[in-house]
């Protein structure tokens, strides 16, 4: 193996019977004494395991007629839970096939490696990560035991995995080590995120609500009250003063109408009629018409695509060229669409000042939630003076709207 040689190996196995005990219980042994598991050929036993014997172990199914060292072995690999052993020096001196899966290694790639700077060290925000504030080493200094929740490991094409993990000290035979176990916590985060981003739209869809009502309330509502009111009083007068009446009831018509007009726009920022009408190029270049700033729109021949499809992607278009007005400080935006069969791809730019984020407060997060919500997915770069550019893909499930 390289580098790591027996005594590493015996090492290993040694301080594999301080944490093993543990693993015992969970599989059913605890009333098994174990023997130092010091031979190298122990070691390579777990890896020829069959898919029988580790079944068996997870059920307590076990032959106490085999050795004790053995069994210990045959537990690390039938465990769920990945586990490394690091020496004092903190270089790796045993993997568990768990272990060795997840990280994306064969054991002679990482055995007597320095464990930090192998699988450890980058945050899970992509900064460097020190070996001097790592928590996975602490217990060789300090004796402690340390855990978790939330952590990454570097995989060996270099791709950041999320992990939950526990590091304990352990007595090694040339000094102390600790024993790492750690499981992939990546269906976790994503059912984490997924219901994030529901709390998130439900939050946006009680906020537009609320807008719908207070507009309803504070503008048309008011306004037909008044029309109302003009009537009762038109036909409290009608058969004293017809020309008064009549004055009265032309204004009351022009009223009516304001507030007709009033719904109508209403009703157009929920769903644009253009939109059902004509379709998504249509509706943005209405809505390009409209801004407050230069929009281009520049298109293929797309057609019609399903309502779903064109709704989601006018919303997001138009809240990102809202995004532009108010945070950009841009002179020109363009969109630019394009589709397959399947997927319709979508690009809003702007010449701007740059510098957006998801978390800047900025309304970018719900874009990327509306993205989400149809199973599509919405990225974002922006440096620093521009541009920025917002690319959505959106899949297109259902038949064609109709002209």
């Amino acid at each position: 193996m390289g580098a790591v040689g027996t005594s590493a190996d015996n090492a290993a196995a040694e301080a594999l019977n301080a944490t093993l005990k543990r693993e015992t219980r969970r599989c059913g042994m605890s009333g098994m004494a174990a023997r130092p598991a010091t031979r190298v050929s122990d070691l390579r036993k777990v890896r020829k395991m069959r898919p029988s014997q580790a079944s068996a172990i997870r059920e307590g199914a076990l032959d106490m007629e085999t050795p004790d060292n053995e069994v210990l072995l045959r537990a690390v690999a039938a465990v769920a839970d990945a586990i490394y052993v690091i020496d004092q020096d903190g270089r790796a001196t045993f993997a568990n096939p768990a272990a060795l899966a997840i990280l994306g290694y064969d054991e002679k790639e990482i055995l007597g490696r320095p464990s930090h700077e192998t699988i450890h060290y980058r945050r899970p925000d992509g900064s460097p990560y020190p070996k001097d504030e790592c928590p996975l080493v602490r217990p060789l200094f300090s004796g402690e035991t340390v855990r978790g929740d939330q952590d990454a490991f570097i995989r060996k094409d270099g791709s950041l995995i999320p992990i939950a993990y526990s590091s304990a000290p352990v007595t090694l035979t040339d000094g102390k080590g600790a024993v790492v176990a750690f499981h992939d916590i990546s269906e976790r985060m994503r059912l984490g995120e997924v219901e994030a981003s529901r709390a998130r739209i439900s939050r946006a869809a009680d906020h537009v609500r609320r807008i719908i009502e207070r507009d309803l309330h504070d503008g048309a509502q008011q306004q037909f009250i008044t029309i109302a009111l003009e009537l009762e009083h038109i036909r409290s007068v009608i058969g004293i003063n017809p020309e008064t009446a009549e004055r009265l009831l032309e204004h009351a018509q022009k009223d009516l109408l304001d507030a007709i007009e009033q719904l109508r726009r209403l009703a157009h920022g929920i769903y644009p009629a253009v939109l059902s009408e004509r379709g998504l190029v249509a509706a943005l270049r209405s809505l390009a018409r409209q801004a407050m700033t230069m929009v281009h729109v520049k298109a293929d021949d797309i057609g019609r695509l399903p309502p779903d499809t064109e709704m989601t992607a006018y919303f997001i278009v138009a809240e990102a060229v809202t995004n532009v007005v108010k945070h950009a400080q841009a002179d020109h935006v363009e969109i630019a669409l394009a589709r397959t069969p399947r997927v319709l791809r979508l690009t809003v730019m702007d010449d701007g000042v740059g510098g957006a984020t998801f978390g800047a407060g900025t309304g970018l997060q719900g874009l990327r939630d509306r993205a989400d919500a149809v199973g599509g997915r919405l990225s974002l770069e922006s440096p620093i003076g521009g541009p920025t550019v917002i690319s959505l893909e959106l899949p297109m499930h259902g038949e064609p709207g109709r002209s």
